[in-house]
């Protein structure tokens, strides 16, 4: 009992933050491959707790997280680049999955706490995907690229 008490917390406070970063990482990565600049990186919503460098953590650091950063007009005016930066945190957070999976697979690694990170990862991966608008306004990365795919959303 107390064992699995101690796991929802460290997959609560430890593995989402974890993977929200590693999430925003995937966005920024595809930002600067296209020649954009992350200007910040946030972990959670609020007020700031801390900031280092270009990444900060805000005090509700265990919901959410943004790549905020500059673009380009290519940038802006191709679907394909908008895609590829919309789905680069699940891309990111898959490839983690994945290393542990293999990891997991060519070792005798186990702990029991590998399963909350499958499905604290699981769970990020899937609300990421899911197209909806949040209550702050902002689209999850599934509406973004629904968004990115109409017809007439980019100009010209």
């Amino acid at each position: 009992m107390l064992e699995n008490l101690i796991a929802y917390a460290v997959a609560i406070f430890l593995f989402h933050p974890l993977n929200v970063l590693i999430h925003e990482y995937g966005h920024g990565f595809f930002v600067k491959i296209f020649g954009g600049r992350v200007t910040k990186i946030e972990v959670g919503t609020g007020e700031p707790l801390f900031r280092v460098g270009h990444v900060q953590v805000n005090k509700q650091f265990f919901i959410f997280g943004m790549c905020r950063y500059e673009g380009t007009p290519e940038i802006s005016k191709s679907r394909l680049k908008l895609s590829f930066i919309a789905i680069g945190g699940v891309l990111f957070n898959a490839v983690t999955i994945t290393m542990l999976i293999l990891v997991k697979v060519y070792t005798d690694h186990n702990h029991f706490l590998d399963g909350y990170y499958f499905g604290v990862t699981g769970m990020l991966i899937l609300s990421a995907l899911f197209p909806m608008t949040y209550s702050s306004g902002l689209y999850s990365d599934g509406k973004w690229l629904v968004t990115i795919w109409k017809k007439d959303s980019l100009s010209a």
